[in-house]
């Protein structure tokens, strides 16, 4: 008589987070709760910081603190990108493992631990292609002049290993600067890159010229006084703008 092995009903209603993740002594338990939670939901699923308060009957700026924990360790990381009409969409954050090899506080001491390597390249810890393909995505998205991307790619590729957070948020603040000059004058991607743009101070507030100040409006204009009102100072003959 063979024995039939049947799908169950418990099937497909667990989560399987790795022990490491849930030891990991960076994290407050509170923030461990919050990632076994996103990770219970399939491929896709997508939730507000709203909705995940009012589930775990808790207040936002405590899921807020939860997801900077998780983003601060690599669990979580931050994307923006365009909307079709030009503007910039929400904020989102796509769940990521840590950055592979890199030390889990909590984690026990093997009873033999190997010998320390002092070769800082072999023991540095790096994010995976994956990520860092996803993450040059999103900064290539935001970032104000599409040009070299190739040349942007590979620096982007050397220093987001260790400014990554850094990077994603100097350029989205960059992409939002109200005075951000024509593009031609906007530096390279690759050139913003090395030389660590992500530092940089806003652009100082552009001065507008007369020309842009004197937008059409409906009804009649004193355009003497408005001129003399933005520090204009010229000569009119008799009958011009109305005198």
């Amino acid at each position: 008589m063979p024995i039939v092995r049947v799908r169950l009903a418990f099937e497909g209603h667990f989560t399987q987070i790795p022990n490491d993740w849930l030891r990991d002594g960076n994290l407050s338990l509170k923030a461990k709760g919050l990632l076994a939670q996103l990770l219970s939901h399939s491929d896709g699923w997508s939730v507000s910081i709203q909705s995940l308060a009012k589930a775990n009957q808790c207040g936002k700026d405590a899921i807020r603190s939860a997801v900077k924990e998780l983003e601060d360790n690599g669990y979580l990381v931050r994307s923006q990108n365009r909307q079709e009409s030009g503007e910039f969409g929400e904020t989102v954050w796509l769940t990521s493992s840590p950055v592979a090899g890199s030390p889990i506080a909590g984690n026990p001491t093997p009873v033999n631990p190997t010998p320390k390597n002092t070769n800082l390249e072999n023991t540095k810890p790096k994010y995976g292609d994956s990520l860092l393909s996803d993450a040059f995505d999103s900064f290539w998205a935001l970032y104000p002049r599409k040009a070299g991307k190739a040349s942007a790619r590979k620096a982007f590729a050397i220093l987001a290993q260790d400014h990554l957070m850094a990077i994603m948020d100097g350029v989205t603040r960059l992409a939002n600067d109200p005075n951000l000059p024509p593009t031609e004058y906007i530096p390279h991607p690759a050139t913003w890159l090395n030389r660590e743009g992500w530092e940089d101070e806003p652009y100082p507030k552009r001065e507008v010229k007369l020309a842009e100040r004197l937008v059409e409006v409906p009804g009649p204009r004193d355009w003497v006084k408005e001129m003399h009102d933005m520090g204009e100072h010229f000569e009119c003959r008799p009958g011009e703008f109305g005198h």
